[in-house]
């Protein structure tokens, strides 16, 4: 097995042999691996956004009759709009054994590859986290950061809520969006810390739908919002509640179990049977929320996290 990188772009035969390891390792944690900006930085080549090191196996390749076969493979990307660098490592099934001995060398060669970009913070996130996932963060010099169940339900749900809701307008609501999450998440380690290009930039994504973005005015005001995510390539049809968020005004009112309601029923309209969300492992009120929803776990994530210094 031989180690490659740090690098900030990948050829083409690289490429394909790493959308070859995410469908394998996809299979095995029962999730797609990458983020939507990850793919489009994989394909689209270096901009200064995009660190990676990969393990590649030679005898496994020769074998199989293909040019390239990755046994590992570690990407940090970041967008335009914001500073954090978003790491994922991936491993092939059989090598779950070795993760740490195989995923740290890969990380710490792509946080030096970060590093020169400029640096500045890294989270990496492990889908249903294991022991090894932490010794793999620790081994690279990551703190362990958040934790985020994944929550699940069947759809329909058929409970009745009474809110006043409209679809969110590109163009004009941003604002206004921007800044009840700012008040709404201002204990949030990331999610108040998004700002109107960051919103913007998840506007140009393909599985935005506005329709799908749900605001509920009250006072001649915006007093919370539903942002939801369909996922209709799933099968079964999987709905996300992306992120609910409610201006502190306005709490105590009900306003958080009738979006998720809301958010719930315009999925299911749109076709999901299941539906889906993440909380905060230690945000008890809204687990109770959801438990009494007839959510229930699937999965936990964990992230794990480092301040990198430009060098």
């Amino acid at each position: 097995m031989a180690l490659h990188g740090p690098a900030t772009a990948l050829d083409d035969d690289v490429a394909r042999a790493v959308l070859d390891l995410a469908e394998r390792a996809g299979r095995h944690v029962g999730h797609t691996p990458l983020g939507d900006n990850g793919w489009s930085e994989l394909i689209s080549g270096s901009t200064g956004n995009f660190a990676t090191a990969w393990a590649a196996d030679e005898g496994a390749a020769h074998a199989a009759g293909t040019s390239t076969r990755l046994d590992a493979y570690v990407q940090l990307v970041r967008s335009a709009a914001d500073p954090t660098w978003i790491a994922e490592v991936l491993v092939d099934p059989a090598r779950q054994g070795s993760l740490a001995d195989i995923g740290a060398p890969l990380l710490s060669r792509a946080l030096r590859a970060a590093a020169e970009l400029g640096g500045g913070p890294v989270h990496l996130w492990a889908a249903n986290a294991t022991p090894g996932h932490a010794e793999l963060a620790a081994r690279a010099g990551l703190s362990p950061h958040r934790g985020l169940h994944q929550m699940e339900r069947p759809l329909p749900l058929d409970e009745p809520y009474d809110l006043p809701l409209r679809a969110f307008v590109p163009g004009q609501d941003e604002d206004a969006v921007v800044e009840v999450n700012r008040v709404a998440f201002a204990n949030h380690p990331e999610q108040g810390q998004m700002t109107r290009a960051m919103l913007e930039e998840r506007e140009a994504q393909s599985w935005f739908d506005p329709a799908g973005f749900l605001l509920t005015e009250l006072e001649g005001r915006l007093a919370g919002f539903c942002w939801t995510k369909l996922f209709a390539e799933e099968d079964p049809v999987l709905g996300e509640i992306h992120v609910i968020g409610i201006h502190p005004d306005f709490e105590g009112k009900g306003l958080g179990r009738g979006l998720v309601l809301a958010g719930l029923d315009h999925l299911a309209k749109a076709g999901a049977t299941v539906g889906m969300l993440f909380v905060e492992a230690d945000n008890q009120s809204a687990l109770k929320l959801y438990d009494r929803l007839g959510f229930h776990i699937v999965r936990t994530d964990r992230s794990f996290a480092i301040e990198l210094q430009p060098g």
